[in-house]
Formats: structure tokens, C-alpha cells, sequence
């Protein structure tokens, strides 16, 4: 949004990214710019409540992705507005790029192992690797998604097979990122919704902090990932990139209780090693499980009032 001219940002910008939201509004809130957020009529109040505390107008429409891009496209149609963010675009993707900046300043990069981070749109994974390859390229970048979503792990060194590339673009991936992920990501883990319940747990048990499940997909694989590629106990550093953390009050027994249940599933499958490995992989170096785990958060809640007009279109 900073490298629009002043009479774009002045007409206003619209998005319809769940995830993007926040920022949106927090950028818009900076630039005294108006904004509008459309989003799924399931979207929590609590969420709503933070859109419009920093000065958003928020229109709840349908309750699929696509019926709330189109209603986003009509809007920004109507009223001639800015889609932000824009798929692929390069301010975009360098935004997300600055993760892995803080990754490699906050850390001693030649001990850190691996980054895990969840591949959804792939814009996250792709802009926080290109930045980790060129400047600490002995980094592994590791893609985390759920069991079962389209399985991509086969992808990346099965010759023979479709690209990486090729399966992002199959997926409405924009290209640009399809293609940047197939050069940064090393592997893919999948881990089941059991495991990422429990990492939920294990996340707020070393941290105080609660996270949904899609913030906890990357713990998730994390803990998978060191167990079967041999490196419990080692002395290498692990960071792992919570994704989101939009969690309304009225969910935490919910999430609560799933999680105790997934554990107790998890622990009927293997009625001793499993329960040992979920102990065993927390996310903090006092458990022995290995020198050093980060988790890394990129949700931004900011908390001050708004002064920017959000009643600005009939919507």
C-alpha cells in the first residue's frame, strides 16, 4: 500500500483475504486510507470487532471463498477501488520476504536447521524463502500441510512426476508464486488434524499463547519433521511460523476438548510411543527434545481506536 500514489490510496482499497485482513486494516488505518473487508458470514465477532476498530468497513457475504470474491470484485467494480492484496504482486511477496529478514537477524543462521511454515496460497512460504536462500541458503525451507489436502510431498523429488510448479498452478496459484516455490521449498510434511490439535496444546503450554489450528499447522509439522528425519535430541535450532492466531473466547473449550481427544486417539494408535513423542516434541529446548525450537508469529493485532471514516460506501 506505501508504494501506491496518493490518488489511488485515496479512492480507497478492498480485499477479500481472510488471512490479509488485519494488515489491510492496519495499513489503511496508517495511510488514513479507506478500506473495506469482505469476508465469509462465519467470520468470528471478535474479528469483525478488530476490522472495524481500526477503521474498516467490513461486509460479510455468503460463506464460500468464491462468493466472497466475487462480491469483492462487484464492490471494487462499483465504487473503483484497490484489490489488495493483488496475487503475485511483487510488494507482496517482498512483504512477506521480511520474515525471513527477521528470521536471519534474530538468529545464528548457520545453526538453524529448518523453517517450517504452512503452504496455502504459497504467497508466505514463497517470500520468506527467496529471502532465506540467498542470504542463509543451508536453511531448509519446509512446506507443512494437512494429510488430507492434495498431497504435494511426491512433487518435489520424484522425477518423472508432475512439477511442484505445475501442481501450485493446477491449484489457482498464481504463477509467480508456483514458480518461486518450486526453487525455495526443500520438502513438504503433512500432519493430520490430531497432530495439529495437540500442537495447539503443546504451543500453550511452552508459551502462554493460544493459537487456532491453522496457526498450529507449522508447529505441527515441525514435530513430525524432526521425529522421522532422525534429529530429536540434536543441537540444531528449528523455527516453525505461526501463520495465524484468530481465536474467538468462545472456541477455547472447544479447541480445549479436541485436542485432549486427538491425544487420546493418537495415543490408541501406539499405546506407548506415541504418547512418549507427543511429550517429547514441545517447542521448547528444556524438554530434550532438541537445543532450540522457535515458534514465530506474523499475526499483528494493533489496539488503538480508529479516525478514519468506514461508513464511506453504501455496501
Amino acid at each position: 500500500m506505501a508504494n501506491l500514489d496518493k490518488e489511488q490510496r485515496w479512492k480507497g482499497v478492498i480485499t477479500s483475504s481472510a488471512s490479509d485482513a488485519l494488515a489491510v486494516s492496519y495499513a489503511a488505518k496508517k495511510f488514513r486510507t479507506p478500506s473495506i473487508i469482505v469476508l465469509p458470514e462465519s467470520t468470528t465477532e471478535l474479528k469483525i470487532k478488530e476490522l472495524t476498530r481500526l477503521g474498516s468497513t467490513v461486509k460479510l457475504h455468503g460463506l464460500t471463498t468464491e462468493d466472497v470474491k466475487e462480491e469483492c470484485l462487484r464492490l471494487q467494480s462499483l465504487h473503483d477501488l484497490i484489490v489488495i492484496p493483488q496475487p503475485g504482486n511483487e510488494y507482496i511477496i517482498s512483504g512477506c520476504g521480511t520474515i525471513g529478514q527477521e528470521i536471519v537477524q534474530q538468529t545464528t543462521h548457520s545453526q538453524v536447521q529448518a523453517v517450517f511454515c504452512p503452504v496455502t496460497c504459497g504467497t508466505l512460504i514463497a517470500g520468506l524463502g527467496i529471502y532465506l536462500k540467498r542470504i542463509a541458503p543451508n536453511i531448509k525451507v519446509i512446506g507443512v500441510q494437512l494429510h488430507d489436502s492434495a498431497d504435494i510431498s511426491r512433487l518435489i523429488h520424484c522425477k518423472g512426476q508432475p512439477t511442484l510448479e505445475e501442481h501450485l498452478l493446477s491449484r489457482s496459484i498464481c504463477p509467480e508464486v508456483a514458480r518461486i516455490c518450486s526453487n525455495v521449498i526443500d520438502d513438504i510434511v503433512q500432519v493430520t488434524m490430531n497432530e495439529v490439535l495437540i500442537a495447539t496444546k503443546k504451543i500453550y503450554e511452552d508459551t502462554r499463547q493460544l493459537v487456532n489450528t491453522e496457526g498450529a499447522l507449522a508447529v505441527a509439522g515441525m514435530k513430525s519433521w524432526i521425529t522421522s528425519n532422525g534429529f530429536v535430541g540434536s543441537e540444531k535450532d528449528f523455527i516453525a511460523i505461526t501463520s495465524e492466531a484468530q481465536l474467538d473466547f468462545s472456541e477455547i473449550s472447544s479447541i480445549v476438548k479436541q485436542a485432549s481427544l486427538a491425544e487420546m486417539a493418537m495415543e490408541r494408535e501406539n499405546n506407548s510411543g506415541l504418547e512418549s513423542l507427543a511429550h517429547g516434541a514441545g517447542t521448547c529446548a528444556g524438554d530434550g527434545w532438541s537445543s532450540s525450537t522457535t515458534v514465530i508469529g506474523t499475526e499483528t493485532i494493533a489496539s488503538f481506536t480508529s479516525d478514519v471514516d468506514g461508513s464511506l460506501w453504501n455496501i
